[in-house]
């Protein structure tokens, strides 16, 4: 599956902004492999309160499953930043 990093999380990814994954079978077996691949920091950082929020094909994780969201081979995930403004 292909995954994408936007804005401030790319921090973590040494400026990578994307990268193909396999043997995700969900979102938290995901973040567990990026976790991996990058650092723990960078795991805590994805599983923090309101620090990014993550699309699975264009959906919002919180109405698929939340962090149990299946994932398939041909997705594409998207990680984003959170923000707040005003």
């Amino acid at each position: 599956m292909k995954v994408l990093f936007y804005g401030s999380v790319q921090e973590y990814t040494c400026d990578e902004k994307s990268l193909e994954v396999d043997n995700a079978q969900c979102v938290r077996a995901l973040i567990d492999l990026l976790g991996e691949r990058f650092d723990e920091h960078f795991r805590e950082f994805l599983l923090g309160d309101s620090t990014c929020f993550f699309l699975v094909n264009g959906k919002g994780i919180m109405t698929t499953g939340g962090l149990g969201t299946q994932l398939q081979p041909n997705d594409t995930v998207e990680v984003l930043p959170f923000v707040e403004g005003g």
